[in-house]
């Protein structure tokens, strides 16, 4: 897999929008596009940190629709580029990939009961698609045949929403600032967390399962001056550390979506809660 595929080079932007996990929760995706809109200009970047539809209370249909909305008008503003906008995998994103591929995996069937155990909100996300987490269980039991009838044919379902395939394609597992100055003062945005001990090639999945001691960061992360956040599994709220930024501020959980405007060095301009 090629490095462009994986991440996202955000360049030397003037300011960077970074925008929480959303789960589905609409009428705060739309309030937080509003705030946003008035004040986005050519040279910023908006970076979505994953987790988009599945939540308590979520929208998954109606959210994918905002987004792809959002990004419509955006990018009618005069001056502002297709790459500007960035959105990135989350866990949940990275599971519905695992689902899509089901016939890919080495046990269908014990993939599938990880999923449902551990995050059955994703059966929202597999609804709007005309299946669900227990058609998905009882397919893994069926064997390869039959596995893949059904992915070809979620994946048939996807494409007939005009821009959700393309959406489900273009998820990156983190981005980055190449400041023109000086490598200390680059930023990476991730979904969840880092292992810090790993260089950013060697990532692999920690960009959704090392989270554990994220806002204990007490040295910088090589070769980034700070590591930003959109997810907390562990829903300990927002937290602004010295290397360190999570902006989960609960949203699908009772809690609010969080933007944080950001200078090109990482500096918190301001948070904006919906």
């Amino acid at each position: 897999m090629s490095f462009k595929i994986k991440f996202t080079n955000l360049g030397h932007p003037n300011r960077i929008w970074a925008v929480s996990a959303i789960h589905g929760e609409l009428e705060k995706l739309q309030a937080m596009h509003e705030k946003i809109y008035e004040h986005f200009a050519p040279g910023d970047r908006l970076v979505y940190t994953g987790n988009y539809f599945c939540g308590k209370s979520a929208r998954p249909m109606e959210t994918m629709e905002e987004l792809l909305a959002f990004r419509r008008a955006i990018l009618a503003k005069p001056g502002v580029l297709a790459e500007d906008v960035v959105y990135l995998r989350g866990i949940q994103e990275e599971l519905w990939r695992t689902l899509l591929q089901l016939q890919m995996s080495l046990n269908a069937r014990q993939a599938v009961e990880w999923v449902s155990n551990n995050h059955p909100e994703l059966d929202g996300l597999l609804r709007i698609y005309g299946s669900s987490l227990e058609d998905a269980g009882r397919v893994s039991r069926e064997g390869i045949m039959n596995i893949t009838r059904w992915s070809l044919q979620m994946q048939n379902n996807v494409r007939l929403h005009a821009g959700h395939e393309k959406f489900f394609t273009v998820l990156r597992r983190a981005a980055f600032t190449e400041n023109r100055h000086s490598n200390d003062n680059n930023i990476l945005f991730v979904h969840a967390g880092i292992d810090t001990q790993k260089p950013l090639l060697e990532q692999e999945d920690q960009f959704w399962w090392a989270s554990k001691n994220f806002n204990l960061l007490e040295t910088p992360v090589q070769p980034f001056r700070a590591v930003i956040r959109g997810y907390d599994p562990e829903q300990g709220g927002v937290h602004i550390g010295k290397f360190s930024l999570s902006l989960d501020g609960g949203c699908g959980h009772g809690g609010k979506l969080i933007c944080a405007r950001l200078s090109n060095t990482g500096d918190v301009l301001e948070m904006i809660a919906a």
